[in-house]
């Protein structure tokens, strides 16, 4: 970790495709933070997937984090110049890819977000392990009990976090995201194991989340 500060418009390169300026705190406050290490990440990330990457939150100012329209944890590595929430710049890539990507990479803290108000991964370079979904503004059921970035879910699984991750396969298959692994997801995740090859069981476990998601392409 090494986290330099800037001034805000500053457009001086972090990395061959970053600049610091990606990064500022969007609420026009002056002296700015980032980790260069979320940046590298970042950077390793953009090169796998070969496409734009587009930061959507970067630093922010203890006023700007606190605020209404962000309602950020007072503790956030946001405030601290160590956490971006980022998408491909044209959304062709889903957030359970990158956030399985993000893991691959090194990042200790990743949040999978896919809900009404967008589709992003959060990253940070913090030095323990935290994982998390959102599929609901507000709610982050915690997988950091969980070796892989998802949790392994099947017919009947309960808990907000299987909850979670079951909205997500439903929304990858084209299914009603109702949270509610019944005998219609099971059926066509069977389908969709027997089209990526992979073994037909109707368990979506990492081998499953990572074809389903796309993630596998870029892995």
């Amino acid at each position: 970790m090494s986290i330099i500060t800037f001034q805000r418009g500053d457009k001086t390169a972090l990395t061959k495709n970053f600049t610091k300026s990606e990064f500022e705190c969007p609420c026009g406050c002056g002296q700015q933070s980032v980790d260069t290490e979320l940046a590298e990440k970042l950077q390793l990330l953009r090169d796998k997937v070969d496409r734009p990457l587009k930061i959507t939150s970067g630093y922010r100012c203890i006023t700007h984090n606190a605020s209404k329209a962000v309602g950020g944890s007072p503790n956030s590595k946001h405030r601290y110049g160590m956490a971006a929430d980022w998408r491909t710049k044209n959304r062709s890539i889903n957030p359970v890819a990158l956030g399985i990507l993000a893991q691959a990479v090194g990042f200790g803290g990743i949040g999978i977000y896919w809900h009404s108000r967008g589709a992003f991964v959060h990253a940070d370079t913090r030095s323990t392990k935290a994982t998390w979904l959102c599929t609901t503004p507000g709610k982050y059921p915690s997988t950091t009990y969980n070796k892989f970035v998802l949790p392994t879910i099947r017919r009947g699984c309960t808990g907000d976090a299987n909850r979670s991750a079951t909205i997500m396969l439903q929304k990858l298959l084209k299914l009603k995201a109702d949270g509610l692994f019944g005998e219609g997801t099971e059926n066509a995740l069977m389908k969709a194991q027997e089209a990526h090859g992979l073994t037909v069981d109707g368990i979506c476990g990492p081998a499953s989340w990572k074809a389903l998601s796309g993630a596998d392409k870029y892995l």
